[in-house]
This record gives C-alpha cells, sequence and structure tokens, in this order.
C-alpha cells in the first residue's frame, strides 16, 4: 500500500469516528424531543440537532475529498441508544431528566472527540478544524442544558 493511501485510510478512519459521534447526537435527541414539555427546551434540542447535522454535511463534504462515503452507525448501535433513552424517560421523564441524558452524551461526545484530537496524526487542516468545531459544539450544549437542570 502506498503512503497516500495509508494517510487516506487514517484520514477516513476519523472522518468516520466523527460522523458516528454526530449520528448518535441526532439520534439520542430524537429519542427524546417529544417527551420535552418547555418549548425552550424543544426548540433548544431542535437547535442542537441542526448543530449535529451540519457536522454530519461537513464531514460528508471531506470524506467525498478522500473519495469515500460516510460509515453510518449500525443498526444495533442506534437500537441500543434508542431503548437506552426509552428506559431512562420510562423512570422519570422530566425536562430536567432530559436535559441530564442530554450532557451526559455531550460529555460522551467531548470524550470521544478529544480523544481522536489527541490520537490523530494526520496533517488534513480541515479535519482539525472539524474537531475542534465538534468539541465547542458538544461544549455549547452541555453549557445550554445545564439552565434545564
Amino acid at each position: 500500500m502506498k503512503e497516500n493511501e495509508m494517510r487516506e485510510n487514517e484520514e477516513t478512519k476519523y472522518l468516520n469516528k466523527l460522523y458516528q459521534t454526530a449520528e448518535m447526537g441526532t439520534i439520542g435527541i430524537d429519542s427524546v424531543i417529544e417527551k420535552a414539555t418547555k418549548e425552550d427546551l424543544r426548540e433548544a434540542l431542535q437547535s442542537q440537532r441542526n448543530e449535529y447535522e451540519q457536522l454530519c454535511e461537513k464531514t460528508v463534504s471531506i470524506l467525498k475529498k478522500y473519495g469515500c462515503e460516510e460509515k453510518k452507525l449500525g443498526t444495533m448501535a442506534k437500537k441500543s441508544s434508542e431503548m437506552m433513552s426509552e428506559m431512562k424517560t420510562k423512570i422519570d421523564n422530566s425536562d430536567n431528566q432530559i436535559a441530564k441524558m442530554m450532557m451526559e452524551g455531550n460529555n460522551k461526545g467531548i470524550i470521544e472527540v478529544t480523544k481522536l484530537k489527541n490520537e490523530y496524526q494526520g496533517e488534513d487542516e480541515e479535519i482539525k478544524n472539524l474537531m475542534e468545531e465538534f468539541l465547542k459544539v458538544e461544549q455549547d450544549n452541555l453549557e445550554e442544558m445545564k439552565k434545564y437542570l
């Protein structure tokens, strides 16, 4: 395998992990948004969902430059996330609980993207910038949810 092919595989590996992290954010929001009772919480969740969709679109755009398509989350990962949300909201479906769940998801996203950022050895500035943007979105979303606790 040529050096350039190895680099592309490395780049696409990180891009796909970013894509799946953003995809998990949309799934998490979809599983609770209808349960939120406060209109402003629903609007905040919809806004955050839009941000995750934009991150997915940006990731797909960069993947296309490498001649690749995104690797979506598997059915089991999606169903597992949906079932976990369902179980947690069956016990407590308050806006407080929804905000807490979203914050837990934001923390997981921050951890995952920080790990990816620290591991990434590539030179693609667009990927590095995307990772920074992703971290900012997760941190901002985490802060926004605090007011609903």
